[in-house]
C-alpha cells in the first residue's frame, strides 16, 4: 500500500512538472517570466490588459455589418433579393483610434482603465428613390465610443509587475456621433436587461461596472456581467430621447466572430411615447426579446439608435446613439 502511495506521488508530481515546464514555454504574457511586448510597467501593463480584454476586443464589432441588409436579418440565414428592393442599410467600419487612459484610484488597490475610440467608416443605404429608381446613398461618419475596465492590485511584485493588476469589472460601452452637435439629435438614456429572473438596469453606462463573477476577485461594482445558456431568452428594454416627431429606428444587435462574423439585428418595438418637452425631445420606449446564441464565449448585445432622418433623408446628417451590453455564454 505504501508503496503504491509513493509511486502514485512520483506520478503527481511528474505531471506537475510538466505543466510548469509547458507554461514556461510561453514566449510573453502572464504565464511567462517576461513581460508583453510595449509592457515595461503597471501603467502600461494595464493598459494592454485593457484593450486585450475579451470584452473590449469586441465591442465595436458589434455595431458593424458585413452587408447592406434589411434592418431585421440574421446571418445565420440566406436571405433571397427580391425584384422590389425594401431599405436595407449597413454600417461599415474603416478605422479604429484608441486610446487609453488608466487612473489609480486613492488607496492604490483599484485602477480604471478608460478606453476613448474614435471610429470612422460609412453607412450605405440601399432605398427606392421617390420615382421608384433603386438607389445606393452613402454618409461618411465618425464616431466616439467610451468603455471601462477596472483593475484590481493583486501583488507589488518588482519583477513580474505585469501581473500585479488584474481586469476584475467592465462597464457598458457606448458611443455616439462625433463632433458635437451632431450627437444631440439622439440619446439613449435608459436600459434594462432580463434574463434568468435577474434585471439589470443601467442609467449611467459608464459608471455601471459589472463583475467579472467568474475571477471571484471584486466585490464591488453594480452587478455581475450577465452569464448565459444557449438560447435563453433576454428580454432588453431602452428609453430613447429624439428630436424627431416621427419615431427613429431602434435595433438590437446580436452575434458572435467566428470567421467573417456572423451577426443579428432586429428592430425594437415601440411601446410608448411622450413629448415633446420644453426642449423639444421625445421620450419613447422600445422593447425586444432575442435568444442567446448557441456560440460559447464574450459577446455584447448592442442598441443602436438610429434618427429616422439619417436612413430616409438622403440630404440629412448621420446621427445615432448605442449602448452595448456585455455578456457571457458558458
Amino acid at each position: 500500500m505504501k508503496k503504491s502511495l509513493a509511486i502514485l506521488w512520483i506520478l503527481s508530481l511528474l505531471v506537475g512538472l510538466a505543466i510548469i515546464g509547458c507554461q514556461k514555454s510561453d514566449t510573453t504574457g502572464p504565464e511567462s517570466n517576461q513581460a508583453p511586448t510595449g509592457v515595461s510597467n503597471e501603467q502600461s501593463a494595464m493598459k494592454y490588459f485593457a484593450e486585450t480584454d475579451e470584452f473590449v476586443n469586441n465591442d465595436e464589432a458589434a455595431f458593424a455589418d458585413n452587408s447592406i441588409a434589411p434592418t431585421d436579418y440574421d446571418e445565420s440565414y440566406s436571405m433571397p433579393e427580391g425584384d422590389i428592393t425594401p431599405l436595407r442599410w449597413g454600417r461599415f467600419i474603416t478605422s479604429v483610434t484608441r486610446t487609453v487612459t488608466v487612473t489609480t484610484q486613492p488607496g492604490d488597490t483599484i485602477a480604471v482603465a478608460r478606453i476613448d475610440r474614435t471610429i470612422i467608416g460609412v453607412l450605405k443605404i440601399k432605398a427606392l428613390s421617390s420615382t421608384g429608381d433603386t438607389t445606393m446613398i452613402t454618409k461618411d461618419f465618425q464616431d466616439k465610443s467610451a468603455k471601462n475596465v477596472v483593475f484590481r492590485r493583486m501583488a507589488r511584485d518588482a519583477k513580474r509587475y505585469w501581473l500585479n493588476w488584474v481586469p476584475v469589472a467592465t462597464s457598458l460601452v457606448t458611443g455616439e456621433t462625433d463632433p458635437p452637435p451632431a450627437n444631440a439629435e439622439i440619446n439613449i438614456t435608459k436600459l434594462e436587461l432580463s434574463a434568468g429572473g435577474t434585471t439589470v438596469t443601467v442609467t449611467d453606462p459608464l459608471k455601471t461596472w459589472l463583475r467579472y463573477r467568474w475571477l471571484k476577485m471584486f466585490n464591488g461594482g453594480t452587478a455581475d456581467v450577465p452569464e448565459l445558456t444557449p438560447g435563453t431568452m433576454v428580454t432588453i428594454k431602452v428609453t430613447v430621447q429624439s428630436q424627431s416627431p416621427d419615431s427613429d429606428m431602434v435595433a438590437l444587435r446580436n452575434g458572435f466572430g467566428f470567421g467573417a462574423g456572423h451577426f443579428k439585428r432586429a428592430r425594437m418595438t415601440m411601446t410608448s411615447e411622450s413629448g415633446p418637452d420644453a426642449d423639444g425631445f421625445y421620450t419613447r420606449t422600445y422593447e425586444k426579446q432575442m435568444p442567446v446564441r448557441i456560440y460559447p464565449g464574450h459577446f455584447h448585445f448592442g442598441i443602436d439608435a438610429v434618427t429616422r432622418a439619417t436612413l430616409f433623408d438622403d440630404a440629412a446628417p448621420y446621427s445615432v446613439s448605442w449602448w452595448g451590453v456585455p455578456y457571457r455564454v458558458f
